[in-house]
């Protein structure tokens, strides 16, 4: 299964588990169980480094424009912390950087390379709602 998704209620933390082969569709469907099980507002850890591909710049952007679209409808949603293996071309985690935060992004989100300060970082983020 490309997708493994775990949940801990205590600490209101999704992990989502990638391995290859995956589809941006996957990950739009994620989210849409988040909002179905009403866990939206949990941080999320995006796990990417069992994935060697990349989605294309347009597949990324469809993703962005979703997530606002979820926001939009169902309000803040919780941090999301982007972990990529760090053996990774340098292009790899450039382009998920491009894509997770500045001003255009209602979400805290963020790139890491060590599971450690990802889950720190998760930790010390407020957890929307």
């Amino acid at each position: 299964m490309p997708i493994a998704i775990t949940r801990d209620d205590e600490q209101r933390r999704v992990t989502v588990t990638v391995s290859d082969p995956w589809s941006v569709e996957e990950v739009a469907v994620v989210s849409d169980r988040q909002v179905s099980q009403q866990i939206w507002r949990y941080g999320t850890l995006f796990d990417l480094r069992g994935s060697t591909w990349v989605p294309s710049e347009p597949d990324m952007a469809w993703l962005v424009k979703r997530g606002h679209q979820l926001v939009a409808l169902h309000g803040a949603r919780g941090p999301v912390a982007v972990l990529v293996d760090p053996a990774a071309p340098a292009h790899v985690a450039q382009r998920y950087a491009d894509y997770s935060g500045g001003a255009s992004q209602p979400y805290s989100s963020r790139i890491f390379v060590d599971p450690v300060e990802a889950a720190e970082w998760l930790s010390a983020h407020p957890v929307a709602g």
